[in-house]
């Protein structure tokens, strides 16, 4: 039976993942193998939100996690709890730390893993960035997520995990 939020945050997501697959050897426990090489930021102030979009190796396979923040608090300069944060551009914005409990988050990733265990469900619970993939049907050997719950790959973890160390997220 699928979980449906009305938006999920950080960790809504990563709790969700692990629940679904409490016995994999992979995913949660395979993020150490996952480089995060290239952050790029793109902050949307008018409608406070905040795109991230990272470059993660594994494995010799390149992916490319993406986040959406939404509700984010952006400041007018430094201060106490401000970061400081340089946007593609070269601009440099300052916003709270963004709450990994409470802040709405739209994802995705290129791999495999989210493509076929978690895009749909995703976006049937509105934390898809992006297009939605028809179900994946398999042939009647197994499910890919049985318990049709959305989620997190290893590189939407570990890109998480990078967040979390530079304080951007809390």
């Amino acid at each position: 039976m699928q979980n449906t939020w009305l938006e999920a945050s950080i960790n809504d997501l990563y709790d969700i993942s692990v629940k679904a697959f409490p016995k994999t050897t992979k995913r949660q426990h395979a993020t150490d193998s996952v480089k995060i090489e290239h952050l790029e930021w793109v902050p949307f102030l008018g409608v406070r939100t905040l795109f991230v979009k990272a470059q993660a190796r594994n494995e010799g396979r390149k992916n490319e996690p993406i986040i959406l923040f939404k509700g984010v608090k952006y400041a007018a300069g430094p201060g106490e709890g401000i970061v400081p944060l340089r946007d593609s551009s070269g601009k440099t914005v300052h916003l709270e730390s963004i709450s990994a409990e409470d802040a709405d988050v739209l994802v995705r990733c290129s791999c495999g893993d989210f493509l076929w265990r978690f895009n749909y469900y995703n976006s049937m619970d509105k934390s898809l960035f992006g297009r939605k993939r028809s179900k994946y049907e398999g042939q009647g050997l197994w499910e890919a997520n049985p318990s049709e719950s959305p989620g997190f790959c290893k590189h939407l973890m570990k890109m998480a995990k990078v967040l979390r160390e530079a304080g951007l997220v809390s």
